[in-house]
């Protein structure tokens, strides 16, 4: 049986020539980049960490010295990223059954990734396990420590990867929902693009629909999803016209991912746990209500309403009026269930009020 014991290889020790800044040290909102990939291993109950530092070394030295974390310095950093391997594997202790190896430069591979790869490992047969998102393989890989001695021998041609590559038949490719296990950053408009990712709050639209297809729901379903963001997006962005300020991203996520579970009983509170699983518990919120919410009129509007108003919008892939919408599910249930439709639909008209007398018109369908 496989051993929970496992490490953690941070690369932090090259030049970073083509950023034309040091990227462990650069900012992601409070945290620098070798910091954050520090915290998300902590998160994810892994504490036996080393960082391999060479150019600028002192400097993350210093910035590490009460976090707990093993620094080590490799002065043939010059070489490549292949000796900072060597350099960490050497003084790896013995009682590691597998370990992760992530350059500093791919900072915002997400807790659950971390888990998702843990968790496989112990359950399969094979030393090496890869996440992969949509189909391109992402970091970090997960190395059983048999293959410690093999690396340390290794010429080091072709790097690491070109090493693992003759062990194929013993690795595995775990899909994950996570954008940034692919994303690098070699140059400045890499950065751009991650703190623009990192500040999304959300799933971005790519790892939404890889979450809809890793839990398996239907063409159906997912362009029923579809039409439902784009009825709340279309809210929102009216109401952010006039005044209001909310998130985009999160409204889009929260409007695809709605019917995850739609399968099963109860299926917003079954898609609310998913999302909280996955990291996402803002998100689940929100997903909570569509079936059922209560409205107070007094209040402001929130983005729970927002999406239960887009969701009774919405019949299938069609714009269709509440009436109409109620209409059609009246004439499919018994009276038991028509007066708890009747309930939802006029939670839905409270909402559709509060909108329309934000934007002192009515809104209109197709």
């Amino acid at each position: 049986m496989k051993k929970n014991n496992f490490a953690a290889i941070i690369l932090s020790a090259g030049y970073s020539s083509r950023m034309g800044d040091f990227k462990p040290l650069l900012k992601f909102q409070e945290y620098t980049a070798v910091e954050t990939v520090i915290n998300t291993f902590k998160a994810s109950g892994i504490n036996n960490i080393i960082v391999v530092v060479g150019y600028r070394g002192k400097e993350i030295i210093e910035l590490l010295k009460d976090s707990g974390v093993k620094c080590i310095e490799n002065e043939n950093f010059s070489q490549g990223m292949y000796s900072s391997i060597l350099k960490a594997l050497e003084g790896m202790g013995e009682q590691v059954s597998a370990f992760f190896l992530l350059p500093v430069d791919i900072p915002l591979v997400k807790k659950h990734t971390i888990e998702i790869l843990k968790d496989k490992y112990l359950e399969c047969n094979k030393g090496i396990v890869y996440p992969i998102f949509n189909g391109k393989k992402g970091h970090p890989p997960l190395i059983d420590i048999k293959y410690k001695d093999i690396i340390i021998k290794g010429s080091g041609v072709g790097g690491l990867k070109n090493i693992l590559n003759e062990f194929a038949e013993d690795s595995i490719s775990i899909p994950v929902f996570d954008k940034a296990s692919i994303m690098d950053m070699d140059c400045k408009e890499d950065y751009i693009k991650l703190l623009k990712y990192n500040n999304l709050s959300a799933p971005d639209r790519e790892e939404c629909y890889c979450i809809l297809n890793g839990y398996k729901v239907s063409n159906n379903i997912i362009k029923h999803c579809n039409k439902v963001a784009q009825v709340a997006l279309s809210i929102l962005n009216e109401l952010n016209r006039n005044g209001y300020n909310f998130n985009e991203n999160v409204m889009e996520a929260a409007a695809l991912l709605h019917d995850i579970a739609r399968k099963s009983k109860n299926h917003a509170k079954v898609g609310q746990e998913i999302l909280a699983s996955l990291g996402y518990g803002y998100i689940g919120d929100i997903v909570a209500t569509h079936m059922d919410i209560k409205v107070d009129e007094k209040e402001d509007i929130t983005e729970n309403e927002i999406l239960f108003l887009a969701d009774k919008l919405t019949k299938e892939d069609k714009f269709i009026s509440l009436e109409s919408r109620m209409s059609s599910c009246l004439s499919n249930n018994d009276s038991q269930a028509s007066s708890e439709i009747i309930r939802r639909f006029s939670e839905a008209k409270k909402i559709m009020e509060k909108v329309e007398k934000i934007l002192g018109k009515s809104l209109h369908y197709e």
